[in-house]
């Protein structure tokens, strides 16, 4: 990996990861040695409106390609630090799990018992011990 100089005038440089810096780098290698070329390939071919479309596509991409090394120019490499979930709390994790995507939760109050059941490997539901409220099970369907 390279160290990413800060320009002047540049407040902040972008925080990239190993990973992230070397997707950006090849994200513009791929424009500049594949899609350039072909975009220009048929603009050659094109008439009218579509080669209007193509000059179009030409110009975001040579945009991106300045954006992108500005980016690889103004950026310091960052290694990612674990996060040490035990010090969070179960309350926290839990109400972060709830947000998920594929996760639901249920809430069983005070007065209420949930009756549960285990599926097992021979193909049968057998009973579980109930959960007396208060209660907040989730589920992932992730």
């Amino acid at each position: 990996m390279r160290n990413c100089k800060k320009k002047r005038g540049d407040k902040n440089p972008v925080r990239l990861t190993p990973e992230g810096y070397s997707k950006i780098v090849q994200e513009r290698e791929r424009i500049l040695k594949e899609r350039l070329l072909n975009i220009r390939a048929e603009i050659q071919k094109a008439k009218g409106f579509e080669k209007e479309a193509l000059e179009r596509e030409k110009d975001f991409l040579l945009h991106r390609v300045l954006f992108l090394g500005q980016l690889i120019n103004n950026c310091k490499i960052i290694e990612p630090t674990p996060i040490d979930l035990s010090k969070v709390s179960t309350c926290e994790l839990h109400a972060e799990l709830v947000k998920r995507e594929g996760v639901r939760e249920i809430i069983v109050t005070p007065e209420e018992s949930l009756p549960m059941t285990k599926w097992e490997e021979n193909g049968r539901w057998t009973p579980f011990p109930a959960v007396q409220g208060p209660a907040r099970i989730l589920i992932n369907e992730d």
